[in-house]
């Protein structure tokens, strides 16, 4: 069963929409309604404390990312004003470092690359378009670009593969849009410019989020969705460049499902919707996904806690 280790009080003014820890899981940066970005320290004791109010945002801020550490304290942000900021942290202070305003219309989540894949940042927006940051070492410059016509109606997710200790090693990321589909984009370094690889047809209504596995078990590949049509959906590939995805219906819920995301070691997943509550889901060692127990009686796992 699971149980509660700890809350924190953020004291956003308004809706939450998005918490995310960083590698390390000692710091949580949040975002909410009230158009400010918060990040707190947390400690394995339990405790936690505020660090940082970051405002910069001119309406509610839906998603955050943090960049690999390697890049150092980088945080990127995704707002309904259209914008995208980078956050970054000098001396222990925190800073807008960069801000990026071509989406046409709402930019609905934003997620760092694997730090294989260099500094790099997607965007997805309701305008129907997935933006691309890259960071030039040289010129010390971000350099951005847009795929345009992703999703008709809007996109509402985007999810990075994992990378790969290949220096040759092929970029994707998958994305999830308002006109019931996910699709997989492979970059062609060639040529620089990004296609569509794959579009997978398993929801009825718009999926609201595919997040993909970060981290590969034996080659095989991994992806959820999820949707307003209730469907919570698993995508596999063995050989992702020569194979087929498979996808398999992992449930069919009672309310429509907003998100989706895997753990860091992939052998987790986390999903909520319209119920406003969150299942856990666990891959046992025949590869099979089941549905972690839900702790009800939670008095009772705070005080296990102590």
């Amino acid at each position: 069963m699971t149980t509660i280790r700890q809350r924190i009080d953020t004291q956003h003014r308004d809706a939450i929409h998005d918490a995310q820890l960083n590698i390390y899981g000692n710091r949580l940066a949040t975002c909410g309604s009230d158009r400010l970005v918060k990040i707190f320290e947390v400690r394995p004791n339990g405790q936690s404390y505020p660090l940082i109010e970051l405002s910069g945002h001119n309406g509610p801020v839906w998603k955050v990312s943090w960049a690999h550490p390697k890049y150092g304290g980088l945080l990127a942000s995704a707002s309904y004003d259209k914008k995208v900021i980078i956050w970054q942290e000098v001396n222990g202070r925190w800073q807008k470092t960069y801000e990026w305003e071509t989406h046409e219309a709402s930019v609905t989540s934003v997620a760092f690359a694997p730090h294989q894949f260099g500094l790099m940042l997607a965007s997805s927006s309701a305008d129907g378009t997935i933006g691309i940051l890259r960071f030039d070492g040289q010129t010390q410059q971000w350099q951005s670009s847009r795929i345009q016509y992703c999703h008709d109606q809007g996109v509402n997710s985007v999810s990075w593969a994992p990378g790969t200790a290949d220096p040759n090693g092929k970029k994707r990321f998958v994305s999830a849009g308002n006109d019931k589909l996910v699709k997989i984009w492979l970059l062609n370094e060639e040529l620089n410019e990004w296609t569509c690889e794959k579009t997978i047809h398993c929801h009825k209504d718009f999926v609201r989020e595919a997040a993909w596995c970060p981290v590969t078990n034996k080659g095989q590949h991994s992806i959820v969705s999820c949707g307003l049509d209730g469907n919570l959906v698993l995508y596999r590939i063995s050989d992702i460049d020569t194979a087929e995805w498979k996808s398999k219906l992992l449930e069919q819920a009672p309310c429509a499902l907003y998100h989706a995301s895997f753990s860091p070691c992939g052998s987790f997943l986390s999903v909520s919707g319209d119920d406003n509550m969150i299942t856990l889901w666990r891959e046992n060692l025949q590869g099979q996904w089941i549905k972690i127990p839900r702790e009800n009686k939670e008095r009772e796992g705070m005080g296990q806690q102590r």
